[in-house]
């Protein structure tokens, strides 16, 4: 996180809202909300800012081999552009005539970011107020105006389709062009007591996204995407500047949740515990219904998804499997009583070993293979099945015609089951 308000070089124009950029972006990242790893040292604002400290922490971070699900890089400041057209994002110790001097090229600094190793993905955000240095003559003079600097961004920050940085990897930055459609001077956080304070435009959606603006309404997260699409809304309403945004192929923003807002995820939390519940009812020992087995195991795959340190998620695991061992015992126990002359006449139907089929298949359903297609598939078969035994047909006589009269229904059930999926192995 870098965030220079004041720099070093007299000549460059002070900001007002970068180091609270960085501060209040830290501090949210590292709540409970954000769950980025919380250093410290990792947080670098003016004078702490200087080129070798930004250098040491992207060495840190990103050319380190510690395992990260996302590394992020966030820079709020100046940008300058030189007379090559290249981008350099200015350290507290940059000079402002020869930005080569103390600034971290921006093609550069990329490289390194993206290159990382053992990071699932990789995010680059830049707050920048983007102005040209003069060179005509000199390297003095002061800046110039980018009338356009868009072209300036695609060649700097968009030009990554010819390098094999892989998937995961993902910069998003303002296209400010100068500090006055940069800054806003009086915002305010909801639920923060803090007073009005300068932030830089970007930064502010960008906070106010990760504080819940940006969140799914109903799990309350806060993707990439999302966010975007937030500070793109906002930014589109005071019709001053956009968003710049390139995506690694194969990538997918929508994918990386970035922050939750707690609220809401709670509540998310809570409605897939109670419907783990519904499903299986405490106390209730009736024979389990296999379809509430399905759709009970697709919840708790999906808590587990979403909140993998839940401490619900072990005892539902044991609840669905004790249902799912007594659904299978029941139903082993109802194949092995079929009489043969009935399997014979199911076989002459289907495939052969259509009975043993469904023995074999059942015995091997453990909570991996409950939820894939193939159990959707075969769900009406094991639901007769399932019913037969919930309603305690005889055992006692193989001949009892409620039990032939099932295994005829079951035929043509099982033929279209065998049309529909193919032969499995």
């Amino acid at each position: 996180m870098v965030g220079i308000d004041k720099y070093n070089d007299v000549q460059i124009p002070q900001l007002a809202g970068a180091e609270n950029d960085a501060n209040e972006l830290f501090e949210l990242l590292t709540s409970e909300a954000g769950g980025f790893v919380n250093k410290e040292k990792n947080l670098l604002v003016n004078e702490r800012a200087r080129h070798r400290d930004i250098l040491a922490g992207i060495s840190e971070v990103f050319r380190g081999h510690d395992q990260y699900d996302i590394a992020l890089f966030y820079f709020s400041g100046h940008g300058f552009i030189d007379e090559k057209k290249d981008l350099y994002l200015s350290s507290y110790d940059v000079n402002k005539n020869d930005p080569y001097i103390g600034g971290l090229k921006f093609d550069d600094l990329r490289n390194q970011i993206y290159s990382s190793e053992n990071k699932e993905n990789v995010i680059i955000i830049l707050d920048c107020c983007y102005s040209g240095v003069v060179t005509e003559g000199t390297r003095g003079g002061g800046s110039e105006t980018i009338k356009d600097l868009i072209p300036v961004l695609d060649r700097n920050i968009g030009n990554i389709k010819d390098n094999n940085y892989g998937k995961g990897k993902f910069t998003i930055s303002s296209s400010a062009y100068d500090k006055v459609s940069w800054g806003m001077t009086n915002c305010t956080h909801s639920g923060d007591d803090r007073g009005p304070h300068p932030h830089g435009e970007f930064t502010y959606y960008l906070l106010e996204g990760i504080r819940g603006a940006a969140g799914d309404e109903t799990t309350g997260e806060i993707t990439l995407l999302s966010l975007q699409q937030y500070i793109n809304q906002k930014l589109t309403e005071k019709k001053k500047q956009n968003s710049y945004i390139t995506i690694s192929e194969g990538s997918n923003l929508n994918a990386i949740t970035i922050a939750l807002s707690l609220e809401k995820f709670g509540s998310y939390i809570s409605s897939l515990e109670n419907t783990i519940k519904t499903y299986f009812p405490e106390g209730d020992s009736s024979f389990p219904s296999f379809k509430y087995i399905i759709q009970g195991t697709k919840k708790l795959k999906e808590l587990k998804s979403k909140n993998p340190d839940n401490p619900n998620i072990l005892s539902f695991s044991d609840l669905v499997r004790s249902k799912l061992n007594k659904y299978k015992e029941g139903v082993i126990d109802w194949c092995t009583r079929v009489p043969d002359d009935v399997q014979i006449q199911i076989e002459s139907i289907t495939d052969r070993d259509s009975i043993d089929y469904l023995l074999n298949y059942v015995s091997k359903l453990n909570l991996d293979t409950v939820i894939n297609s193939k159990t959707d598939a075969i769900l009406p078969i094991l639901n007769l099945l399932g019913n037969q035994v919930k309603n305690n047909i005889s055992y006692a006589n193989d001949r009892d015609p409620n039990l032939r009269n099932f295994l005829q229904q079951l035929a043509p059930a099982y033929k279209v089951y065998k049309s529909m999926i193919g032969t499995m192995s």
